[in-house]
């Protein structure tokens, strides 16, 4: 393979990454702005419901011990085509759901393939970052973010006029579709193999030493902390503006909205940031600045929402974009680090990264499913707000020299 050849490919690939991840956010954003519609269908509390998509990150840890063995055996490209349908598939599934008992059994396939393509294409993002020299995962992820945001704004203009089902039904099949089509042209099986032969200090069959892991761990915490806050957006922001601020059903899907679009700004600005400047500090003021955000509009909806829906509206709807334009960089940063550890495959590191998250969602959905019930929905999410800030404290630990190598 020629040098101009490689070159162009590297090329192809990175722009349909940014496809693939559009396509991804496509597919889960209909979902998560429709939830409040699909939680109603099911005739659960909030309690309850958190309760049973905690099974989805069940899924996750599922999916993120075999991401690994996935990825060697099919390859990325291959990975993210025969995946993306199960992903689709689910999407699709919550549309139909009508009894408590169906939604752990969907969100467990759900987080399970979501896991597995999330594996897939990070990976592939992390070795075309290597091979450019500069920041590009928080673009990829930008991506993501424009189709979250055009499933979003699309879901708000048809809620009222198209069942739930046919609208998850049409969105998937799309996201399907174009996602298998763009994947064609992700890099090869070849750089994956290089991938590993170039960082083949740690063999497939050995455990992963621990000077690695102890920062992989920190790393994974960070991740988990502010995925925590991001996925509470998806989860919980149409219910809480329908069902806590009585915002009617389309507008209720304006916080999320609010959110991705300030993500998308914030993802596609923040690379210069971060090589400017460097991942540990944008992320560390990311972190401060979306926790306060949204942990002082949740105060201050939950005191004026009694006299004003429309105002608590608005605050919330800020508070999500203060929140989304902060957290925006902190994924894909955390992923950034950890698939350039030098010795160890990308696959290999970003897979424990996304094991030890995923088990840390748990925690997360446990604690704002207990706290909604005991507290009410508007108290229990400062909790997610909190966790974002302590994401952005521990954002010192991403040095690569804090690596500490056995004597």
């Amino acid at each position: 393979m020629t040098d101009s050849t490689a070159t162009t490919q590297v090329r192809h690939a990175k722009w349909a990454l940014r496809a693939v991840f559009f396509f991804m956010g496509l597919a889960v954003a209909a979902t998560a702005a429709r939830v409040a519609e699909i939680k109603g269908h099911t005739g659960t509390s909030d309690a309850i419901w958190g309760y049973c998509m905690m099974l989805g990150n069940v899924g996750s840890m599922a999916g993120n011990l075999f991401g690994t063995r996935f990825a060697r055996r099919f390859g990325t490209r291959r990975m993210v085509q025969l995946v993306m349908i199960v992903v689709g598939g689910s999407q699709i599934a919550y549309g139909f759901l009508d009894r408590a008992w169906q939604v752990p059994l969907v969100a467990f396939f759900a987080g399970g393939s979501y896991s597995l393509i999330n594996i897939a294409c990070n990976t592939q993002g992390s070795i075309i970052e290597s091979i450019a020299g500069r920041s590009l995962m928080p673009s990829f992820h930008g991506s993501w973010s424009i189709g979250a945001f055009t499933g979003s704004f699309t879901a708000g203009l048809i809620a009222k006029h198209v069942s739930t089902a046919t609208h998850l039904l049409f969105n998937s099949c799309v996201a399907i579709f174009g996602c298998i089509i763009f994947a064609k042209l992700l890099l090869s099986r070849s750089y994956d193999h290089a991938d590993i032969r170039s960082n083949s200090e740690v063999a497939h069959d050995e455990p992963i030493p621990s000077h690695f892991m102890r920062f992989i761990w920190l790393a994974a915490i960070g991740s988990m902390l502010a995925t925590i806050a991001e996925t509470s957006v998806g989860d919980w922001s149409a219910i809480l503006l329908h069902e806590d601020l009585h915002i009617p059903i389309g507008l209720n899907s304006l916080g999320y909205t609010c959110f991705v679009l300030a993500q998308i700004t914030s993802r596609f600005s923040i690379g210069r940031l971060i090589d400017k400047h460097g991942i540990p500090r944008v992320i560390r003021f990311g972190g401060v600045i979306g926790g306060a955000g949204y942990l002082a509009g949740l105060l201050i909806s939950y005191r004026i929402h009694h006299y004003s829906h429309n105002g608590a509206l608005i605050v919330m709807c800020i508070s999500y974009a203060i929140l989304g334009f902060g957290v925006a960089p902190m994924p894909p940063s955390y992923v950034s680090v950890v698939g350039s550890i030098k010795g160890l495959p990308t696959s290999r590191g970003l897979t424990r990264l996304a094991i030890i998250a995923a088990s840390g969602f748990l925690i997360g959905r446990f604690t704002i499913s207990s706290l909604a019930g005991a507290f009410g929905l508007q108290l229990a999410l400062l909790f997610p707000a909190c966790a974002l800030i302590g994401s952005g404290i521990l954002a010192f630990t991403l040095h690569h020299e804090r690596i500490s190598y056995p004597q």
